[in-house]
């Protein structure tokens, strides 16, 4: 061995181990800290959910734990599940009458000098009444002076949901945040810029964090509804009959709401149209879809508002191709009712 050899020695990559004790350690400084957030993200839903029991293992003795079961679109599922995880018995309420008895429990606490951790795993996977309930949850602690932690965990989805405009007003508290990337080299896809659908392309349609049903997409539009003619059917009362339709065009695959009852959000944010992109997460009803294209190219723009972004025709064509296929019941005529 060389003498310029001893002179610069490698430097072996991170285990997993040694990623996972870092993101603890990022916790950790949260709760030292009294941030009211701490986020840990990665595509190993494993490896993240290692590292949130193993710091909630450690710092268990100085924090009260409420741990959300299971994601919802619920806000008063969500307040009433965090209500219940804190000790109390189900509080037959208002959404608003529980968010007042939460707030009030935070900022007084339930035990001297034991702050209260609020858990939230797959973050991504709550829906947008419950992003909105937690950025009110989120404001109120940033005034206590012993405020609750929110120790949030996701995939790069809720880094989306996180920088969206609906979440700008608590943006200074959810800056900080950990990326456990995986110590596996990640393969780089080489694609035209005009590839729109590599190989793979899919929806994958969850309810309350379990998979239900993988999409491939491989043909030119998608319906997607309650009704038995949808392309991909999703029996729940939640879901209008043709509740939205996903158009692929060269300009990229757009996600068009129906004029549904309940609304159609991607990441959180409520759409009429949008331009998906590799990871979305799309919310119908209390159900997900979450959009998987690694191989899609697309032009910058992602969300579209007038005709000159995304061709109305092409919108009109795709509609035509669907609206009698149920007895002659268009898109726009729907009710939620099952």
């Amino acid at each position: 061995m060389t003498e310029d050899a001893h002179a610069r020695p490698t430097t072996a990559p991170p285990t997993a181990l040694q990623r996972i004790l870092e993101a603890v350690d990022h916790l950790e400084q949260c709760r030292r800290a009294a941030r009211v957030f701490g986020i840990v993200t990665g595509e190993s839903v494993a490896e993240v959910r290692h590292a949130i029991d193993r710091f909630l293992l450690v710092a268990a003795p100085t924090l009260r734990v409420a741990r959300v079961p299971a994601p919802t679109d619920s806000r008063q599922a969500f307040l009433q599940a965090l209500l219940v995880q804190l000790g109390f018995e189900p509080v037959e309420s208002t959404a608003d009458d529980l968010m007042r008895l939460l707030t009030v429990i935070l900022r007084q606490g339930l035990e001297p000098q034991r702050p209260i951790c609020i858990v939230m795993d797959q973050a991504q996977e709550f829906g947008p009444h419950v992003f909105e309930a937690l950025r009110e949850l989120a404001r109120a602690a940033s005034n206590m002076t012993q405020p609750p932690l929110f120790l949030l965990s996701g995939n790069a989805a809720l880094s989306r949901v996180l920088d969206s405009r609906g979440m700008a007003s608590v943006a200074a508290l959810t800056s900080q945040r950990f990326e456990l990337q995986s110590v596996e080299p990640q393969a780089v896809h080489h694609e035209p810029a005009d590839r729109g659908d590599g190989p793979g392309a899919q929806l994958v349609l969850s309810l309350g964090g379990e998979p239900l049903q993988h999409y491939a997409l491989d043909g030119t539009r998608v319906l997607i509804g309650r009704g038995p003619h949808c392309d991909l059917c999703i029996r729940s009362r939640f879901v209008s009959r043709q509740h939205a339709l996903l158009i692929r065009s060269s300009s990229g695959d757009w996600l068009v709401d129906l004029n549904s009852t309940n609304g159609t959000s991607v990441n959180s944010k409520v759409v009429q149209r949008s331009r998906l992109k590799h990871g979305d997460i799309v919310s119908i009803g209390n159900h997900r879809l979450q959009y998987l294209n690694p191989n899609g190219r697309w032009p910058q723009r992602e969300h579209v508002h007038g005709a000159d972004q995304l061709s109305e025709t092409v919108i009109m064509r795709s509609l035509q191709t669907t609206r009698f296929d149920d007895a002659g019941a268009g898109p726009g005529s729907e009710t939620s009712a099952a």
